[in-house]
């Protein structure tokens, strides 16, 4: 009866000893959570800080606006290369043709004029 005694107070022992630890991890389990709560909250409360003053809305505007010119400069440079591989005329080489072709008309016209006799209006 003596042996079952002591077995039971040894199992109760084990027992509390077991308890107490598990509180003392709890505690320390409950102590950090509240840590990393706060130190959360904190970098909470500066994005919300940094939103409110703008900085980082507009540092993302620049960056999409740089973003957008880039892709815009590509895309010129890429209509460029296309059309010139296709043949087609810039408009810097129509106005160029279109002055010479304005000033060969001229010139024509005087040619024509002069062979005629009679001076004819330049449109």
């Amino acid at each position: 009866m003596a042996r079952k005694v002591a077995v039971t107070e040894e199992v109760q022992e084990f027992v509390v000893t077991q308890l107490k630890e598990g509180q003392r991890r709890l505690k320390a389990l409950e102590k950090d959570l509240v840590k990393k709560g706060r130190a959360q909250q904190k970098e909470i409360e500066t994005l919300i800080k940094s939103v409110r003053t703008g900085k980082q809305v507009k540092a993302f505007e620049k960056q999409a606006n740089d973003a957008g010119h880039e892709v815009k400069k590509r895309l010129d440079g890429l209509q460029t290369q296309v059309l010139s591989v296709l043949g087609v005329a810039t408009r810097t080489e129509i106005n160029q043709i279109s002055r010479e072709l304005t000033r060969l008309t001229k010139k024509v016209d005087t040619l024509v004029s002069k062979k005629s006799g009679t001076p004819q209006l330049n449109g």
